[in-house]
């Protein structure tokens, strides 16, 4: 009976890896026979195709290496496997999936530790700012915006592990003081506002700031060069969709209980804004994958509002150059913002106070920024998120 058993049992298990193996051979089949799948709308980026065999691309890796990023990115029934696999680690007690940490009251966040990030890129990206600082006379501030675990450190899941922002921090007010460039430091308003009321500064599913987070931004930018801002009440903040599902999210699609987002915009702006763009959006792509000029209505693209990517609602996605005339601001001014993502939601915050911002994003802003920089500024403002000023490669073009 017992070698019955055994048999049964063993058969059983050669089944299940004979099963797990036809599944694996049918799908990478199935890979050369289906349709190629040129973007995916839930991560916002364009997937691998399968490469052009050639015996130069096998003879330098590249053929094997997109051959592996193509056999992810094109297996058939890719985002129900990952939603399975998301499901199945959460249900086992799993609170890091895909480098994301599952927190508390619906937060998720990047897992950033210490050795993904380069005290010395650090220095280096604040000393390009600095030598900026030395050709021109425009006010020049630093200020990078805290990565959301580092404020919402209770919202962590149990025995998380975080970078240390302190000794950025303090090296970078160190840098900025001995150069003549101001150090805006927000952390504190923003731990202040996350205490002491209920707007939520940071979103749940997104790696950005919420409309009241870039408040706090503007404001303490604002205080900084002797400006007062007006009460939130004056901006008529309303919730635009209650669908947002940001790009945390996306990297753990089918999280069990995750719930999404709600956008709010400002909607008390000045009117007749002129806007100057240098072609289309670079990252806010359509759900076919093409890059197109946006609709905007005032410096907000609303139908982003019905796409994955509804952060893009901030004048339709990320530009390498962007440049907003206000002809009735209240102080005359212009203000030159170099940044990140972070800054789109901040501008509707400081256009009453600058009849010029330009933006600039070094990733795709290819120009000279000296020649930029020589048209002549009132202020200089470096706006990043933490941890992605610590790890830009381009920076360099600061002084190119």
């Amino acid at each position: 009976m017992k070698k019955e058993v055994k048999f049964e049992k063993k058969h059983m298990e050669w089944l299940y890896v004979l099963l797990v193996i036809g599944a694996l051979a049918v799908g990478g089949a199935a890979i050369f026979v289906l349709p190629q799948q040129s973007y995916s709308e839930a991560e916002n980026r364009y997937l691998t195709k399968l490469p052009h065999i050639s015996r130069e691309g096998i003879l330098s890796g590249e053929v094997q290496r997109d051959l592996t990023e193509a056999a992810s990115d094109q297996f058939p029934a890719r985002d129900t496997w990952m939603q399975t696999a998301t499901t199945s680690q959460y249900l086992l007690y799993h609170r890091e999936i895909n480098g994301i940490y599952v927190g508390k009251d619906h937060y998720l966040f990047d897992k950033l530790v210490d050795s993904d990030l380069s005290e010395k890129n650090f220095e280096k990206n604040l000393n390009y700012v600095t030598a900026m600082k030395a050709s021109t006379d425009a006010d020049v501030s630093v200020m990078l915006i805290p990565t959301p675990g580092t404020v919402l450190s209770e919202k962590l899941p149990t025995r998380a592990v975080l970078y240390d922002p302190r000794p950025y921090e303090e090296l970078g007010d160190q840098i900025c003081e001995a150069d003549s460039v101001r150090w805006v430091q927000t952390r504190d308003a923003l731990e202040r506002t996350d205490r002491n009321s209920f707007d939520q500064i940071y979103f749940c599913t997104d790696h950005h700031w919420t409309t009241n987070g870039a408040y706090v931004g503007a404001e303490t930018y604002l205080k900084t060069q002797g400006i007062q801002i007006a009460d939130r009440e004056h901006f008529d903040v309303q919730a635009m969709s209650d669908s947002f599902y940001g790009t945390l999210y996306s990297k753990v699609a089918g999280l069990p209980g995750a719930r999404a987002d709600e956008l709010e915009l400002p909607q008390t702006l000045p009117e007749h804004l002129i806007i100057e763009t240098d072609g289309a959006p670079a990252d806010a792509l359509g759900a076919d994958g093409k890059k197109t000029m946006p609709k905007l209505t005032g410096i907000y693209d609303l139908s982003k509002l019905d796409m994955k990517d509804k952060y893009a609602v901030y004048f339709g996605g990320n530009y390498g150059k962007i440049t907003v005339r206000n002809p009735q601001a209240q102080d005359k001014g212009s203000l030159l913002i170099i940044k990140d993502s972070y800054a789109n939601s901040m501008v509707p915050y400081l256009l009453d106070h600058y009849d010029q911002i330009t933006m600039i994003d070094l990733r795709y802003f290819n120009k000279s920024v000296p020649e930029l920089m020589a048209e002549g500024w009132d202020e200089v403002l470096v706006c990043y998120e933490m941890s992605n000023f610590i790890k830009d490669r381009n920076l360099f073009k600061l002084i190119r």
